[in-house]
C-alpha cells in the first residue's frame, strides 16, 4: 500500500532522528515510544509524530499496537538471518547485473566513498563507517538497471542498516571492517561475473557469521 506521506517532510524528518538515535543506542529495542514526550522533544505537533512512527512502522523499526503504543522492534537471530538472506539474494544478482554498467566514473564513486571510509576507520567513526558502507552497496544496486531489486533493496536497507550497527563488537577495529570493504572494491574491478559472486556471498556470510555464530 503506498503511503501518503511526502518524501521530504517533517514527518520523514523526525523518523530519520528517530533512525538514528536508535542506531546510536540512544533508543534500545523494545522501548517504548510515547507520542507526548517525542512531540516535546522535537517540538512538533503529534501528528507529525504519527506520520514519523508510520515511516518507521512500514521501515520495520518499530511496533504499533492499537490501545497498548508503540515499541520500537526487537529483532530476534531468527529476525536477522532473514534480513541476511535476503540481503545475500539481492545483492548477489544486483551486482552481477551491475558489472556491464561499471566504468571509470563509477569506480572513481565508489573510490571516493572508499577513501571517505578510510577516513572515518582512523578515528573510529562506527556511525558514519556503516552509513559509508550502505551507500557503497546501494550505489552497485542502483546500476543494476533492475526497478523493482532497486525498490525491493530500498524496502529493506533501513533493516540492513540497522543490523549493522551490532558488528562493531564482531570486528577487531574499524580498519578490519574498511579491509573487508577494500577486498570487495578489488573483486569488482576484475569484473569478472564468478569472482564478484563468490566475493559478495563470502562478504555478506563473514557478516552473519561473526554475528549468528
Amino acid at each position: 500500500m503506498k503511503s501518503n506521506i511526502i518524501k521530504g517532510s517533517l514527518g520523514e524528518i523526525i523518523a530519520e532522528e528517530l533512525r538514528r538515535s536508535i542506531w546510536k543506542r540512544e533508543i534500545e529495542f523494545g522501548e517504548r515510544l510515547i507520542e507526548n514526550e517525542l512531540s516535546v522533544k522535537y517540538d512538533v505537533s503529534r501528528n507529525v509524530i504519527r506520520d514519523s512512527l508510520k515511516i518507521l512502522e512500514n521501515d520495520g523499526m518499530v511496533i504499533i499496537e492499537p490501545r497498548k503504543g508503540t515499541y520500537v522492534s526487537d529483532f530476534s537471530n531468527e529476525d536477522w538471518k532473514e534480513i541476511i538472506d535476503l540481503r545475500l539474494m539481492v545483492e548477489s544478482y544486483a551486482f552481477l547485473k551491475a558489472l556491464p554498467h561499471l566504468g571509470e566514473k563509477e569506480f572513481a564513486e565508489l573510490q571516493t566513498i572508499l577513501d571517505e571510509m578510510k577516513d572515518k576507520n582512523s578515528i573510529e567513526d562506527w556511525i558514519d563507517l556503516f552509513d559509508l558502507d550502505m551507500k557503497f552497496h546501494s550505489y552497485i544496486v542502483n546500476l543494476s538497471g533492475n526497478s523493482r531489486i532497486i525498490k525491493l533493496y530500498e524496502s529493506i536497507k533501513v533493516q540492513i542498516r540497522t543490523f549493522l550497527l551490532y558488528l562493531d563488537e564482531y570486528y577487531t577495529s574499524p580498519k578490519a571492517f574498511y579491509e573487508e570493504q577494500e577486498e570487495l572494491m578489488k573483486a569488482l574491478l576484475t569484473k569478472e561475473p564468478k569472482i564478484v559472486e563468490n566475493k559478495i556471498h563470502t562478504h555478506i556470510k563473514y557478516v552473519e557469521g561473526k554475528f549468528l555464530g
